[in-house]
């Protein structure tokens, strides 16, 4: 970067593993950002198809800006820890090796925690196929809903400050899927001056194979993950500007985890014929959560945001969800009527 080992301003992160046809488009995406004071930190995740190979001519033309790391498999969740660990910026960005941004996105987000000492910056994001089509997209409309209630775990459309992801040492779940949503479960609440941009700039490509559209191993539910994230941040409560909001992201959360998350995951194409569901993953879903809530939020059911005509800007289907899901969790009716709806659906 020719500026005499001073700090970057924003670290990208991006873990690699066996995506070289799509890393181009997201290659020429990151370099051509009109901010250029970052450092991207390739982690290649033990590829075995020429994504190394790319990554070592891109450290060659950039070797003052490319930090690249070689690893054996572990997964994107320690590949992203170990970028972690190794980024040198103020700031963090997560990109995936198959996802793109557009040229302004590193300004936006930076100039947007500078501008208000912020800790974390959320924005939106596009979801689109193979072929860049948008699927749907995720919106954050705060200049019609200056309290939109959603708030979404994933990384995607978010920048946070290093010092932040450090102190708190926020990390992902290794060998879990889900990982990033405990990560922002704690980032998200403990984070200092969050700022909620209207802006989408970060596209994050669904493949047919991706990890997000293949059936999931029950054991790669972070559970204990889930558990300490919440317990963390109900511990230091004094630094959560608004705890009745953490409540209600953690209860939406779960009711999408059950009814919807998990059952795209569980009904999937390779699924032999006549077999609905692995109930067994949905009965320990719910006894999970019997568990988490009422231990850790045991006023859950008076949430002022939970109803059916609260948060008129939220979908009617999420607030109608979570409404049902903390009657039937107040009732002890969750794992039955859970159980009923999978199999009759």
């Amino acid at each position: 970067m020719g500026n005499d080992n001073k700090e970057p301003i924003v670290s990208v992160i991006m873990p690699c593993y066996n995506t070289v046809k799509y890393m181009h488009k997201t290659l020429t995406s990151l370099f051509g950002q009109s901010l250029k004071d970052f450092e991207a930190v390739f982690v290649n995740d033990g590829s075995t198809d020429g994504t190394k190979e790319l990554l070592e001519q891109v450290k060659a033309e950039h070797p003052d800006q490319v930090t690249l790391i070689h690893k054996e498999n572990g997964g994107q969740s320690e590949a992203r820890n170990v970028g972690l660990d190794a980024a040198k910026g103020k700031y963090i960005v997560f990109l995936d090796s198959d996802d793109y941004i557009d040229t302004d996105y590193l300004e936006v987000l930076v100039h947007a925690a500078e501008e208000n000492n912020s800790e974390m910056v959320l924005s939106g994001q596009h979801k689109v196929d193979e072929y860049g089509s948008t699927i749907f997209n995720i919106d954050y409309p705060i200049h019609q809903y200056p309290n939109y209630a959603l708030r979404r775990l994933n990384p995607h459309g978010k920048l946070y400050s290093r010092e932040f992801l450090n102190r708190h040492h926020i990390r992902f779940a290794v060998g879990k899927k889900y990982e990033d949503n405990p990560f922002n479960l704690m980032a998200m609440f403990l984070c200092k001056n969050q700022v909620i941009l209207q802006y989408n700039g970060h596209y994050q490509l669904i493949r047919s194979d991706s990890s997000t559209a293949i059936g999931i191993d029950p054991e790669k539910i972070p559970y204990d993950a889930l558990e300490e994230a919440i317990a963390y941040v109900t511990e230091h409560k004094d630094l959560v500007a608004d705890m009745d909001l953490f409540e209600f992201t953690v209860l939406s959360f779960m009711t999408y985890f059950i009814f919807q998350g998990n059952r795209k995951h569980i009904y999937t194409k390779k699924q032999v014929k006549g077999r609905k569901s692995d109930l067994s993953v949905i009965r320990k879903l719910c006894d999970f959560t019997k568990e988490l809530i009422p231990k850790y939020l045991p006023k859950y059911y008076k949430n002022p945001h939970v109803g059916i005509f609260k948060e008129r800007e939220l979908m009617f289907s999420q607030r109608a969800g979570v409404w049902l899901f903390v009657r039937l969790l107040r009732m002890h009716l969750l794992k039955p009527f859970t159980v009923t709806f999978y199999r009759l659906f």
